[in-house]
């Protein structure tokens, strides 16, 4: 209970929530308070136009304008009323286990850096594609939920953690190892319902495996493990020794990874702006899929 109270409750997710949703309402005000046709836009949204105004990822923009800040911007805005219910459906039930368990500042880490390179790396393969949305912070947050499991992985299935013999340890065992796949089977759909709605207009699947790339990289630095010690389990100085590296160099990689990505951008300005052969078919179907 006390994790719902005082300082911990999840002000940041209930801040992404808000601000989205304002951003929602204008960008379908500028429109004119209607949404464009399906097969212009299937999220029931405004028209690509109006997003791009707003701040949506736009690599011409970005490189030849110098409008870096919509490598930012474009995290809060959302191509329709579909989109938008489906990542604050996942803000508000992944944002707050997070930012709960964790803390508010890994929190807000991993969600901007995920978001902000999963818009680099979308800029930079698909350049002439417009995009918003906030999958790519989310994606990093599901990204760190993975970094965790892998983490703690020797202890979510351990008979020590488990043992109870109130309950039997057979009986308790079988439930909890039950949960734990639960949860893995939940990420995973979650996952392939965001990279199918990412083959949609004016959403991308390179800002949701970016942002879930370098959401990984992050939880490896940032989400808190749980001791070995605490269940009375002995540790090798060896699996100290990796668990150190490992945040170590998740820190360093993300910024290097980051820091590559927007220089690679950078440099489209100085030529023409080339389209990624194949990279369409990655985060682009038609629609709707019956008409050719």
């Amino acid at each position: 209970d006390s994790k719902d109270t005082g300082y911990n409750k999840p002000f940041f997710s209930y801040f992404i929530i808000i601000v989205c949703t304002i951003c929602l309402i204008v960008s379908i005000a500028l429109n004119g308070w209607k949404v464009q046709p399906l097969n212009e836009n299937p999220m029931i949204g405004p028209s690509a136009e109006v997003l791009v105004r707003m701040g949506a990822k736009y690599t011409p923009n970005i490189v030849y304008d110098g409008e870096w800040y919509r490598i930012f911007t474009a995290m809060f805005l959302h191509a329709g009323v579909i989109h938008w219910m489906m990542n604050m459906l996942a803000i508000y039930f992944l944002g707050p286990a997070i930012e709960q368990s964790h803390g508010f500042f890994a929190t807000v880490l991993i969600f901007t850096l995920a978001g902000i390179g999963g818009n680099l790396l979308s800029a930079i393969f698909l350049a002439k594609s417009i995009s918003v949305g906030a999958s790519g912070g989310i994606f990093g947050l599901i990204g760190a939920c993975l970094a965790d499991i892998i983490s703690n992985w020797g202890l979510l299935f351990s008979e020590c953690v488990d043992d109870d013999d109130d309950y039997g340890d057979e009986k308790k065992n079988r439930r909890s190892a039950c949960q734990n796949i639960n949860i893995l089977l939940w990420l995973a759909f979650d996952i392939f319902i965001n990279i199918v709605i990412g083959l949609t207009p004016l959403i991308d699947n390179f800002t949701h495996l970016g942002g879930m790339f370098f959401g990984f990289l992050c939880g490896l630095s940032t989400m808190k493990r749980v001791s070995h010690e605490f269940f009375g389990m002995e540790k090798h100085w060896l699996l100290r020794l990796r668990t150190f590296l490992v945040r170590f160099v998740g820190v360093i990689f993300t910024v290097v990874c980051i820091l590559t990505a927007a220089s690679t951008l950078a440099s489209l300005g100085n030529g023409e702006i080339y389209t990624c052969w194949g990279c369409a078919y990655i985060s682009c179907a038609p629609f709707p899929f019956w008409v050719e």
